[in-house]
């Protein structure tokens, strides 16, 4: 499975990601930098009166790759 993650500076200085399960996998980084920086901009989240998404700061694609060893959900 590949993820979208976006990485922002909450305006209290922390790390916050915000990971995407099924994002277009061609995406630009000027793209994604400009859609991170339209959230940003909005100011709609608030968590006591905290901006978790107040800087954008990185975008990468994260790959997970899955080895099943044995699945009996189809039987």
């Amino acid at each position: 499975m590949r993820k979208l993650e976006l990485v922002f500076k909450t305006s209290d200085e922390k790390l916050k990601t915000l990971s995407i399960n099924y994002a277009n996998g061609k995406l630009t980084g000027d793209t994604v930098n400009k859609a991170m920086t339209e959230i940003a901009k909005l100011k709609m989240f608030d968590r006591d009166g905290i901006d978790p998404y107040a800087t954008p700061i990185a975008a990468q694609y994260r790959k997970t790759e899955i080895d099943k060893l044995f699945d009996t959900r189809g039987e």
